[in-house]
């Protein structure tokens, strides 16, 4: 192909599948809110009202200038969170997590769950641009 052409894909289907709901899209993202503990309100990608209601939310972005900044003094949440770090090279960046006075450093890729109720809070240590740390926050389903 050359530099002047560009591949089309195919078109959207007009009507949703018969019998399944329709593909919805949220545009309306980061949703900024606060959060006990936390320093400022924090981005959420991914909040439990959204497409109907979801068991978990997403928050977080970049921490390439986070460095040495703490976020949230120790808090705690009634579901279990964790924490998702990534990097664009393995060990391109790496957090602190003190849980119930325990600490854990992580270096990415890395998962970290914290269970619901345990006190906690993390500081990034070292991250190259590019770098991300994300709460996952799971809420129980009845």
């Amino acid at each position: 192909m050359s530099a002047e052409t560009t591949a089309t894909a195919p078109a959207a289907a007009t009507t949703p599948t018969p019998g399944l709901a329709p593909a919805e899209i949220r545009t309306d993202i980061p949703q900024f809110l606060p959060v006990a503990g936390h320093h400022e309100p924090a981005p959420f990608w991914l909040t439990s009202d959204m497409f109907g209601g979801v068991p978990v939310q997403v928050a977080g972005g970049p921490v390439d200038h986070l460095v040495g900044k703490p976020v949230a003094d120790p808090h705690r949440h009634d579901v279990d969170e964790i924490y998702f770090l990534v990097s664009p090279n393995p060990g391109g960046a790496r957090i602190e997590i003190r849980v119930d006075g325990v600490r854990h450093e992580l270096a990415s890729p890395a998962l970290l769950r914290v269970p619901a109720g345990a006190e906690h809070c993390f500081l990034t240590l070292e991250a190259e641009p590019g770098s991300y740390c994300f709460g996952l926050l799971i809420e129980e389903r009845p």
